[in-house]
C-alpha cells in the first residue's frame, strides 16, 4: 500500500449531544491528510444534528435504525477508506494516533491493528478520573472475544477484512463488537499490536457498555449466551476456540444465576442455569461451589461490620 491510506471513521449516534463535540474534535484534531468521518444518526431529537452542521467535513446520514450495529453497517456501506475505524459518539480518540495506525498498515499482510484503550470518568479528558487500561499485549483476539474485553474502538480494520467477514451482525444489540471480533479471530488473519492508547472510553450513566444497569447487564449475558451457543454448534470451530467459548459460557451463566438467585429472580435463574448446563454437564456443581463461596464471603463481611 503506497502513499497515505484513506481512513474512514464510523460513528453511530442517538441523542449524544452532551459528549459529541469532544468525539468530533478528537477526530478532526488528528490532522490526518486523507480522512473520512461518517456519522450514522438514528434519529436524534436533541441537539446532535444541529451540532453536526458546524462540522461540514463530516458526512451525516440520519434515519431510524435497529441499534448501534445496524447504524454502523449503514455507515460501512458508504465508507471509501482502505482502513476502517469505529468511534462511539460519547468516546474519543487519543491525540496523534492516525499516523501510527497508517504506518502499521504499510505491511500489506496486516488486516487489523489493535491499540490500547482506557476508560475514564469526567466531562473532559483533560481532567479525567481514570478507571481501567486495556491492552492487547499478549492477549489473543480469540481470548478478547470470549473471556476478555473487545475494546473494538481501539481497533482499526482493513476494509478488505469486512469484505471477507461481512458486516456486523445487527441482531446483536450490545455484543455485536464481540461477535465480529470472534469472527475475525477464527480466520487467523494477521494483525499488529499498537503499544499506545488509541481510544478513550467514557464511563457515564447512559453508556451501553459501562453503565452497569441491571437491565443492560442481563441483556449482555443473554447475547453472550446466544453468541456462544451459535459458535459451539459450528462444526468448524474446534480445539482452543471451543474451550474458550465453553469457559465464557460457564462464567456468564454462573454470574447470571448467582445474581438472579440472590435477587429472587426465578425465571432469570432458570434461564442462566439451563444455558450453563447445556454445554457444561458439571455446571450444577460449579454453581453450588460458587454459591457457597459467595455466601461465605457475605458472612465474613457482615461479621467484620458487626465487630467495628
Amino acid at each position: 500500500m503506497s502513499g497515505v491510506p484513506k481512513i474512514s471513521v464510523l460513528t453511530p449516534c442517538l441523542n449524544g449531544e452532551r459528549y459529541f463535540k469532544e468525539c468530533l474534535d478528537s477526530i478532526q484534531s488528528q490532522l490526518y491528510s486523507d480522512l473520512e468521518h461518517i456519522v450514522a444518526d438514528g434519529g436524534s431529537d436533541d441537539g446532535s444534528l444541529r451540532l453536526l452542521k458546524s462540522y461540514p467535513q463530516v458526512r451525516v446520514i440520519s434515519a431510524p435504525d435497529r441499534g448501534i450495529y445496524d447504524a454502523l453497517n449503514k455507515a460501512l456501506a458508504l465508507a471509501s477508506g482502505e482502513i476502517i475505524g469505529i468511534l462511539n459518539c460519547d468516546d474519543r480518540y487519543a491525540p496523534h494516533v492516525f499516523s501510527a495506525v497508517a504506518d502499521a498498515f504499510r505491511d500489506n499482510q496486516v488486516m487489523a491493528v489493535a491499540g490500547e484503550a482506557i476508560s475514564f470518568r469526567g466531562l473532559r479528558l483533560d481532567a479525567p478520573i481514570a478507571e481501567n487500561r486495556y491492552s492487547p499485549a499478549g492477549v489473543s483476539p480469540l481470548y478478547m472475544a470470549t473471556l476478555g474485553t473487545p475494546s473494538i474502538n481501539a481497533w482499526f480494520f482493513r476494509a478488505a477484512a469486512f469484505v471477507r467477514l461481512g458486516p456486523f451482525d445487527s441482531e446483536f444489540r450490545i455484543a455485536g463488537d464481540r461477535e465480529f471480533l470472534l469472527r475475525f479471530a477464527l480466520t487467523d488473519m494477521p494483525y499488529l499490536e499498537l503499544r499506545r492508547v488509541v481510544c478513550c472510553y467514557r464511563v457515564h450513566s447512559e453508556s451501553m457498555t459501562f453503565a452497569g444497569h441491571e437491565r443492560i447487564w442481563h441483556s449482555v449475558l443473554r447475547e453472550h449466551h446466544r453468541m456462544t451457543s451459535t459458535y459451539l454448534r459450528k462444526a468448524n470451530v474446534g480445539g482452543h476456540a471451543r474451550e474458550l467459548l465453553k469457559l465464557a459460557r460457564t462464567r456468564d451463566a454462573l454470574n447470571g444465576a448467582i445474581y438472579s438467585a440472590r435477587h429472587g429472580q426465578i425465571r432469570a435463574f432458570v434461564f442462566h442455569a439451563m444455558a450453563g448446563w447445556r454445554h457444561d454437564f458439571i455446571w450444577p456443581m460449579r454453581f453450588i461451589m460458587r454459591a457457597a463461596r459467595t455466601l461465605s464471603a457475605s458472612i465474613r463481611f457482615r461479621g467484620a461490620g458487626a465487630s467495628t
